[in-house]
């Protein structure tokens, strides 16, 4: 049996079990006292293979940009450095930015001065989107609606699994993950949702996906957003 099977079982095993104990204790859980599973210890992390030419091919800005110890569940600070793609529209996808940035002493990246610069010193991964998204369609003056993908951080690649979910997450993406993988080890849809439906957004682009068990047939790539549908 491989690590990263052994790891999916595991967190398997943690996701049942906290599941029957919630259930026992109340109809409805209070969600945000709800532990998601452990991140399993990632022997072979993905590489980040959408690398514009002229960008960089590390997460480093300068040669005094620091390497800072990075968890996906923390929260962000000082010399952690993103590389983050961001795209306009829903169907007719445009990037609007590609580049690499660092937080400052203040808390504060900057994406230079048409795109400005967002405070998210102290905030987690799914806070930062949220500020980095509001500051795009505010610097740019964006009337479509903005996709923020973050590809990695201190050259740990993530993807990130959002929507009919327990709590929205960051992970590490490892070789040869599955989307079923991902939403596993993230903790899962909601208690009692039944629904089923998966979005997989890629370049700010859409594709829909019955199951998860449908999803499997593609790989998600660093800087994915897997969406649950809260619908359908």
């Amino acid at each position: 049996m491989s690590m990263t099977t052994k790891h999916l079982f595991y967190a398997l095993g943690a996701l049942i079990g906290l599941s029957s104990c919630a259930t026992m204790k109340r109809l409805t859980p209070d969600v945000t006292k709800i532990p998601v599973p452990s991140l399993p210890s990632f022997s072979t992390l993905k590489k980040v293979t959408r690398i514009l030419p002229g960008m960089p091919g590390s997460d480093k800005v300068a040669e005094d940009d620091p390497q800072v110890p990075f968890n996906s569940r923390g929260t962000l600070g000082y010399g952690h450095t993103l590389r983050v793609h961001v795209y306009e529209g829903s169907r007719s996808t445009k990037r609007i930015y590609n580049g690499v940035a660092m937080i400052d002493a203040k808390g504060v990246i900057n994406f230079g001065e048409e795109a400005g610069s967002a405070k998210i010193g102290g905030a987690t991964l799914p806070e930062a989107v949220e500020a980095l998204a509001a500051t795009f369609r505010v610097s740019l003056r964006v009337t479509r609606p903005v996709t923020v993908h973050i590809l990695s951080v201190e050259d740990v690649p993530v993807v990130s699994i959002t929507g009919d979910v327990i709590k929205d997450e960051f992970i590490p993406a490892w070789d040869d993950m599955t989307i079923k993988q991902a939403v596993t080890v993230a903790g899962g849809r909601k208690l009692g949702s039944t629904n089923h439906g998966v979005y997989v957004i890629r370049e700010g682009n859409r594709r829909y996906y019955s199951s998860l068990e449908a999803a499997d047939k593609d790989e998600p790539e660093p800087g994915d957003i897997i969406y649950l549908s809260p619908d359908i």
